[in-house]
């Protein structure tokens, strides 16, 4: 039971700054030798830049078991529903009727105050999916926000190949949840390139495996290992499509033309004031956005080492995405970091991430 007065709601505005505040320290943390180690084990490369194995998240090692994973990692708890009463102005215990709270059965602590129609997501049905395919699913890392929100990185084992000599790709199942109604569930199917930590697509399969907290999610969450089973099967044909694409070579024009599709809605009718006095104004281009000049210069860089192919142009939009993307306004380098993750995992990054490949695929 939850009691509260109307007036000693929390500030939410405070909430979220303590939140954002324990994200950037969890982000801030230096790679230790143990991670480094952890980490190429999993096949990682240049393990002093890791944004996607380090970077908000403690690592896991191989031999560590499901039940270990789950009490290290604060997993171990379940979200209880419980009645909320206020009191009124004479001071009587009155029951809410549309809103119920949501606690940590451990620790007490109170998770989410949502409309009955919330339906929880508990941890351990995500567990339970995990161990249905233990014998091919590893966990990689794990984030634990407080305890509200949670992102449990995963990989297919055998899931992993070289697009060129020394260039290889991964494939991770990244599991995205929360108790605080933030995200709803969404299992997200991911190719990775393991040297620079590009995130090269979402795969097909996990387009329609994102879900609201509604009374089916349980039952959805249990139907995924046979999904999981299949993206096994497929990682061989989608590595053939960037071994393609790296061979499929392109002019500079191209890359140019293919960078204004993708870009289209960010400039097309709008303006650039040149003189406010004098209201001179001209057509908005591409070679405005911020994004352009560091996707042409990671080009080069690309072109330099791999030629001048679909697969370098995709990457050298992936990394900007990935690893160089900063509002002017975030001067905390951790805090970018940390917005960077959640808008390729589940925002507007995965989007453009996954048109990139689209495009690059179809330039002739």
């Amino acid at each position: 039971m939850l009691i509260s007065k109307f007036q000693n709601y929390p500030n939410f505005k405070m909430e979220n700054q303590l939140i954002i505040d324990s994200l950037n320290k969890l982000y801030n943390e230096k790679p230790t030798e143990e991670k480094k180690i952890i980490s190429n084990s999993q096949g990682w490369q240049n393990l002093n830049n890791n944004e996607t194995t380090y970077k908000g998240s403690k690592v896991i090692a191989p031999d560590q078991t499901l039940d270990q994973i789950w009490s290290d990692n604060g997993l171990d708890f379940k979200a209880k529903p419980t009645k909320i009463f206020y009191k009124n102005h004479k001071d009587e215990l009155i029951e809410t009727t549309e809103y119920q709270g949501i606690i940590n059965n451990k620790t007490g602590q109170l998770l989410n105050i949502p409309k009955n129609s919330y339906t929880i997501l508990q941890l351990a049905t995500i567990k339970k999916v995990i161990e249905q395919v233990r014998d091919y699913l590893a966990v990689e890392s794990i984030i634990n926000i407080d305890s509200k929100r949670f992102v449990i990185n995963t990989y297919i084992k055998g899931c992993i190949a070289d697009v060129k000599k020394d260039d290889p790709i991964k494939r991770r199942c990244t599991f995205i949840t929360s108790m605080d109604s933030s995200v709803g569930f969404t299992l997200a199917l991911l190719d990775w390139r393991m040297f620079c930590f590009n995130q090269m697509n979402s795969v097909r399969q996990s387009q329609n495996m994102s879900f609201k907290h509604t009374a089916s999610i349980p039952h959805l969450v249990e139907r995924l290992p046979r999904a999981l089973d299949l993206t096994k099967h497929t990682f061989k044909e989608d590595i053939e499509t960037f071994k393609f694409m790296a061979r499929s070579e392109i002019t500079e024009q191209q890359a140019k033309e293919t960078l204004k599709k993708l870009f289209e809605n960010e400039y097309k009718n709008k303006i650039v004031i040149l003189n406010r006095r004098t209201k001179e104004q001209r057509a908005k281009n591409v070679y405005d956005l911020v994004q352009t000049k560091p996707i042409l210069e990671n080009l080069k860089i690309e072109a330099d080492q791999n030629g001048l192919t679909q697969y370098s142009l995709h990457n050298a939009i992936t990394n900007y995405y990935c690893n160089q993307q900063q509002s002017k306004n975030i001067k905390c380098p951790s805090e970018a970091s940390r917005i960077r993750t959640e808008s390729n995992l589940y925002g507007k990054g995965k989007s453009i991430i996954d048109r990139s490949k689209e495009l690059c695929l179809s330039i002739r």
